[in-house]
C-alpha cells in the first residue's frame, strides 16, 4: 500500500483537467462532440432571461455563483452539445458572432432534426470564418465531392493553410472523406454543417473544426 500513495498523488492532477475538460463549453470544443448534438430550443416564461454559465473553477456545478450577465430569452433556436444532470452545453447564433455556454438543462427543449435530402441538403459552398467546405455532384452515380480550403489566422500578417479534396461518403446525417493522411468527419444538424479532423489536414494549427454555414 505504501508503495501505490505515491502513484494515486501522481494521478490526482490528471483526473482534475479530466474533471475540468468535461465541464468546458467552448467554441472551439463544441464542433467536436458531433455524437452529442441535438437541435433546441430556449424554453421559460416570456422574456425570461435564461442566464449563461461559467465553464472553469468548478463551474457550472456551483450554480448561481458561476452565473454570467448574458443571457438567452424563451424562444431562441441552439444546438444543444453534451449535457450534465443541470446543465446543456448550447451553441447560439447571433447577427454578429456566436455565443457557446452552459445553460440550465431544465430551460432547454429538444427539437426533432428533419430528415435530410442526399443532394440538396449537402451540397454547396460552406463557410466557417476563413475556411471553406465545398460540396458538389461528382458523376452520375450520386457521388459527392468535397474541396476544402483552411485557414488559420496567427497574428501579425501570419497565417497557416491546409484543406483537401476527395469523395464524400454519406451515412444519413453523417458523412466522412479522406486523402492522405488526412481525415474528416462531417454532420449535418439544422443549418450547419460540423466538420472536425484527425489533425492531419494542414499546417500548425490548421483544422477543420468548425460549425460551417452555407454561404451559397
Amino acid at each position: 500500500m505504501r508503495t501505490l500513495l505515491p502513484i494515486c498523488l501522481l494521478c490526482l492532477p490528471l483526473l482534475a483537467a479530466a474533471a475540468d475538460a468535461a465541464d468546458f463549453c467552448r467554441n472551439g470544443l463544441f464542433p467536436r462532440e458531433q455524437a452529442q448534438l441535438d437541435l433546441g430550443v430556449i424554453q421559460g416564461r416570456a422574456n425570461e432571461p435564461v442566464h449563461f454559465y461559467d465553464d472553469n473553477d468548478g463551474c457550472p456545478a456551483k450554480g448561481a455563483a458561476c452565473r454570467r450577465p448574458s443571457y438567452l430569452v424563451p424562444g431562441d433556436a441552439v444546438v444543444v452539445g453534451k449535457r450534465s444532470a443541470d446543465y446543456a452545453c448550447v451553441w447560439y447564433q447571433g447577427r454578429k458572432h456566436e455565443s457557446v455556454s452552459w445553460v440550465p438543462l431544465k430551460h432547454v427543449a429538444l427539437r426533432p432534426a428533419r430528415p435530410l435530402d442526399r443532394a440538396g441538403d449537402w451540397t454547396g459552398l460552406w463557410g466557417d470564418g476563413g475556411s471553406t467546405i465545398r460540396i458538389a455532384p461528382a458523376g452520375k452515380g450520386g457521388e459527392l465531392s468535397i474541396i476544402s480550403k483552411l485557414r488559420w489566422e496567427g497574428g501579425e500578417g501570419r497565417a497557416n493553410f491546409g484543406g483537401m479534396t476527395g469523395v464524400l461518403k454519406l451515412e444519413g446525417a453523417e458523412g466522412s472523406a479522406a486523402e492522405g493522411e488526412c481525415r474528416v468527419a462531417l454532420s449535418r444538424i439544422g443549418d450547419y454543417l460540423v466538420a472536425d479532423d484527425n489533425g492531419a489536414c494542414g499546417g500548425i494549427n490548421v483544422r477543420h473544426t468548425g460549425m460551417y454555414r452555407r454561404r451559397k
